[in-house]
């Protein structure tokens, strides 16, 4: 027997109109983690330098060698003079020192060390020329599309870039897939070398709910930064760019965090296994059959839109027995106002046998003296 269930994918729909909002940075997204709705948008989708938030695509590739056995978090690498001597942001590595994956990670994650990025990329695929094309291939499965990589650590070159949709699409990937090593992301300082440094996302001392990601900064693209924040079970990403000053940062994060979660709400349309239709069965051991979503749809609305939802059930009738348990049936078409449609498939909540064909013929008959006897 054949199941079938629902899986919930977005590609993405664009509320940005649900009121009037304009960041001051020259790139910006608000995204929504759990419907993968983009709230609102500002050249989300043109290329700029990532700087040190490709550091987040780093950390995701060795989060995921740790997942699949191949390093530990107590394995050591040895850090290069290349990697000893680059500029910028630092862990304050020691030439030729052993250093653990998980120290290596913080400097990473917490202290956006250069030098630790530089480490990683070339324990893992021998040189950081080779670890970008990993790099590469990670983003093409992720699901980034306008997305180039060729170095670890975010230093500027002309075709390294990302925009602020593949990060959005970047961060969640992390915290999905990884949600134990995520945390990671949240801490607030780390001492190595005897130096401690603050977390350079300064949103986890300032605003609620701020669980990570990365900040960073070239001279080209100016001060950026991938935020997710967590409140009430919901949880909002945004990204952005080309702002002037890490004040400023600050502040427009914050701007756009609470223009997300004071104007949008996450609504639950349907719950896994609800019934939205009851329809009638054609030759079967039941007259009826209740027809299911296969998990949660779940959209992003403002409170006007509440009352401008319109859903249209369609399947084929009548509905002829034999059917399969979760066997799909038809689909379900949602219209809210200013929104995409959405269109799910709809279920058989119970497998339903035919009659015994002595009883068809007098079924048949009934069927067409009567039609649907249950008007459905």
């Amino acid at each position: 027997m054949k199941h079938f269930f629902l899986i919930l994918i977005f590609t993405f729909f664009n509320i940005s109109n649900l009121s009037a909002l304009n960041s001051i940075a020259t790139h910006a997204i608000i995204y929504d983690y759990q419907t993968n709705e983009i709230l609102y948008e500002k050249n989300a989708f043109e290329k700029t330098p990532p700087a040190s938030t490709t550091k987040i695509l780093t950390s995701y590739i060795v989060f995921d060698q740790i997942k699949k056995g191949n390093l530990k978090l107590n394995d050591k690498f040895r850090v290069s003079e290349k990697a000893y001597k680059k500029g910028g942001s630092s862990m304050f590595l020691e030439i030729n020192s052993m250093v653990t994956v998980e120290d290596l990670l913080y400097g990473i994650i917490v202290q956006s060390g250069n030098d630790a990025s530089i480490v990683v990329a070339e324990n893992i695929s021998g040189s950081e020329r080779a670890f970008t094309d990993l790099m590469n291939e990670y983003a093409t499965k992720i699901g980034m599309k306008n997305s180039n990589f060729v170095n670890s650590s975010g230093w500027p070159h002309p075709l390294h870039y990302s925009t602020m949709y593949d990060l959005a699409v970047l961060s969640k990937a992390i915290i999905r897939d990884f949600p134990d090593m995520y945390k990671m992301y949240s801490e607030k300082e780390f001492t190595y070398n005897n130096i401690t440094q603050p977390n350079r996302n300064s949103l986890l001392e300032l605003y609620e709910g701020t669980d990570g990601l990365k900040t960073g900064y070239v001279k080209d693209s100016g001060y950026g930064i991938v935020v997710s924040t967590l409140k009430k079970n919901r949880r909002i990403i945004i990204a952005v760019n080309g702002l002037e000053s890490r004040k400023s940062r600050v502040i427009e994060s914050e701007r756009l965090l609470n223009w997300a979660f004071r104007n949008t709400k996450l609504e639950t349309l349907f719950k896994k296994g609800e019934v939205v239709k009851k329809t009638d069965v054609w030759l079967g051991t039941k007259n009826q059959i209740d027809l299911i979503v296969g998990q949660d749809i779940l959209t992003t609305l403002k409170s006007e839109q509440k009352d401008s939802i319109d859903t249209k059930i369609i399947y084929d009738k009548p509905i002829e027995a034999p059917i399969l348990k979760n066997q799909e049936i038809g689909k379900i078409i949602i219209e809210i106002k200013d929104k995409d449609t959405l269109e799910f498939p709809l279920y058989a909540k119970d497998s339903i046998k035919k009659i015994n064909p002595l009883f068809r013929v007098f079924s048949a008959i009934r069927y067409l003296i009567f039609g649907n006897i249950n008007n459905d």
